[in-house]
């Protein structure tokens, strides 16, 4: 299974993708017999709620329509009261018998056949209506219970961890951790050069690591909050008279008027999540190049080949301007294809470059550039700086990593199914696109890494990815200034270590805004000068501290749910605070009493 994975495309093609969708079906078959639901039963069940469902809604649609009525009867009976006032109007005040008489006398038909229909009719039709739908409503409702009844002993059995199971079982070569430990950030940062995530302005909301063969990688989602600029109009209006005399001798005056608009461009935060795979292999470590979408999978062979024609012309004058100027850094790799649409034109290694790219890479790559079916094209982007590589997709944009097994969750059997597969197959394309690109390179693969000595003691449990991913899980609001009116930047500092917990100091970095005028001054039309007022928001930055407290319970989220249950469990934590969140076996507490044994008393709780 090794040799297949060299041409990765290929191997999802004819093998992976298959094979995955069946493991898929095989789990979730698996649960239903180990559930021992009678799959047939919650179906006439689901079936007999939908008829019910679609009784109510009909009723609902019955009961709009009455209300609609109503509603116009209303309106004529007001009608017929405004007719009746302007009937005495015209008999009392205008002396028009005629008009007066009419209008009386159509007011009072409209007015009290209005009442009459909706008094006699409507009201109790509505009434009716009314408490069928409150009763239908109790009866779909009681059918879809005995539905999530049936459907309880699966419900149950779901795990947020399938979806590593079954992509491990797929593709025995890719391995996923539960978390971002300190042992795989110790190898990165050890071997490879990965570094902490300390910009202010970024802050991991979601997290992945594991490795293939050995090569470690991670996937990590960031909130980047970046500086942009928005433009704010303002407006008045000048008015001015001119005055000019005729071929009469008249003398005549003109009014004129004229909004006068202005717009100021200001500073604003803007926010955006951005995902990255980022691999480390020690394989050409001196290299360094950069490819960006050509979006091949789009062009016609037609546009491609103009694509390509163009482009090798650029490439070689690339490369004769370097020739004169007595270097030779860049040279073409003989094929034109790969040459224009893999780019590169940045490497800064040409022997290093040519080791990666093999004829075999060559091919993978392109490959998997121009396919159209089943995978996503060249929509990514491939940075490589020495020994880590870095791999940012379009596709990942919309990747969902949250695999929380409260998402199969259903009352209906087919609808289950429908969720547990189609996120799981989702996800794991979505990986295996985003591994695709270093897949292709055979090197890559067969490269194993050297030996590495870890760290005896870390003087931290917990890496600063995964806190961050912690405390966003718990909510922005939580750690957020008081006066922020922008997204909250998350990011954590180590304080201490306690055993087997962390203590951690959270800093929430928003803005607050204050509301400014500018006086834009602006020509207007009667030749003079007027400031016009420009209103903007200027964005200030707040910032806000919180403790937390992080510690590894060894026991799944489910496990973690039921264990709520247990009132002593919980109560310990509401010590520390309400605010909570659990995810890759990690709890995370909120903790501003630091006084408080955090470590011990957990542990003391789980004895």
């Amino acid at each position: 299974m090794e040799d297949i994975l060299l041409e990765p495309l290929k191997a999802y093609k004819s093998v992976y993708e298959k094979s995955f969708n069946e493991n898929v079906k095989a789990y979730f078959s698996g649960l239903v017999e180990k559930s021992g639901i009678d799959k047939q039963e919650n179906r006439e069940t689901v079936k007999k709620y939908k008829n019910e469902l679609s009784v109510l809604k009909e009723l609902q649609g019955r009961l709009k329509k009455q209300k609609a009525l109503r509603g116009f009867m209303i309106f004529l009976a007001v009608a017929g009261f405004i007719m009746l006032g302007a009937g005495i109007f015209f008999l009392v005040a205008a002396s028009d018998i005629v008009v007066g008489s009419v209008l009386l006398s159509i007011g009072a038909v409209l007015a009290i056949a209005s009442i009459a229909v909706i008094a006699a009719v409507l009201n109790s039709k509505i009434k009716a209506l009314r408490v069928e739908c409150k009763q239908q409503d109790e009866i779909a409702a009681s059918v879809q219970t005995e539905a999530w009844k049936q459907m309880l002993p699966l419900n149950t059995l779901f795990e947020s961890g399938v979806t590593k199971e079954l992509i491990e079982k797929t593709v025995p070569l890719i391995k996923l951790d539960d978390n971002f430990d300190m042992r795989r950030y110790d190898y990165l940062s050890g071997k490879y050069g990965f570094g902490e995530n300390a910009d202010p302005t970024r802050s991991t909301i979601a997290i992945l690591t594991g490795e293939i063969l050995g090569n470690p990688f991670v996937v990590d989602r960031e909130l980047v909050q970046k500086m942009g600029s928005e433009t704010y109009t303002g407006s008045i209006v000048i008015s001015w008279t001119t005055s000019y005399t005729d071929s009469d001798g008249h003398r005549h005056t003109q009014h004129h008027s004229q909004t006068l608009i202005a717009t100021v461009t200001k500073p604003k935060p803007v926010y955006s999540e951005q995902t990255r795979l980022i691999y480390g292999n020690e394989a050409a470590p001196d290299l360094k190049f950069t490819h960006a979408p050509s979006h091949a999978e789009n062009l016609s062979e037609k546009e491609l080949e103009s694509k390509i024609k163009s482009g090798v012309r650029k490439i070689q004058k690339k490369q004769n301007e370097q020739l004169k100027e007595g270097g030779a850094s860049f040279t073409e790799m003989g094929n034109e294809e790969f040459d224009v649409l893999f780019g590169a034109l940045d490497r800064t290694n040409e022997v290093q470059f040519r080791l990666l790219f093999t004829p075999l890479a060559q091919k993978n790559m392109l490959e998997l550039m121009k396919d159209k079916e089943d995978g996503f094209g060249d929509d990514f982007y491939f940075y490589k700086s020495n020994c880590l590589n870095y791999i940012s997709s379009e596709h990942s944009k919309h990747w969902d990593l949250n695999t929380d097994y409260r998402r199969y969750q259903s009352y209906d059997i087919d609808e289950s199914f429908t969720k547990f597969s189609v996120f799981n197959n989702n996800y794991f394309k979505s990986l295996y696109f985003d591994l695709a690109p270093l897949l292709s390179i055979p090197l890559y693969q067969q490269h194993k890494p050297h030996e590495y000595i870890y760290m005896d003691v870390y003087p931290r449990n917990y890496t600063s990815y995964e806190a961050e991913y912690a405390v966003n899980k718990m909510g922005q609001n939580i750690f957020a200034h008081e006066q922020a009116k922008t997204n909250s930047i998350l990011k954590t500092d180590f304080i201490k270590k306690d055993g087997n917990s962390d203590e951690i100091q959270v800093s929430a970095y928003a803005f607050t805004t204050v509301e400014r005028v500018d006086y834009v001054p602006t020509l207007g039309g009667d030749g003079n000068i007027h400031n016009v007022p420009v209103h903007w928001l200027e964005y200030i930055p707040v910032k806000q501290k919180r403790n937390v407290r992080l510690k590894q319970l060894n026991m799944t989220d489910k496990e973690f749910g039921a264990r709520l249950d247990n009132e002593e469990f919980k109560s310990t934590l509401d010590k520390f605070g309400k605010a909570r969140s659990f995810s890759h076996g990690i709890l995370c507490c909120i903790s501003d009493d630091t006084d408080l044994p955090f470590d011990t008393s957990i542990n003391k709780v789980l004895q």
